[in-house]
């Protein structure tokens, strides 16, 4: 799938400073889906995404609209599709 992205010249160019290296715009957003892919589904798995400083304090927490949507997804399942871990009660024995 081919995606096409309007990214302001002044924030490629800084983040590409920050990066060093003469990073590429398709490196760039490569490895930014690869986190966002990442934060996806660590809240759905009910965790949260922190940073710290190297001593383990000053926490932040990554906070995005998506991110709060998946978490709250994944607190409340929708009814129509019971988990796997449901099954075996649902079925209860086969060719009886």
């Amino acid at each position: 799938m081919e995606v096409r992205l309007n990214i302001d010249d002044a924030f490629l160019k800084d983040l590409q400073e920050q990066i060093g290296g003469g990073a590429k715009a398709t490196d760039i957003t490569r490895d930014a889906l690869t986190i966002f892919k990442w934060a996806v589904e660590e809240a759905a798995a009910g965790r949260v995404v922190l940073s710290t400083n190297t001593s383990g304090a000053d926490v932040h927490r990554l906070v995005m609209p998506t991110l709060q949507q998946v978490e709250s997804r994944a607190k409340s399942p929708a009814k129509s599709s019971p988990s796997w871990r449901d099954l075996p009660g649902k079925l209860g024995k086969m060719g009886t």
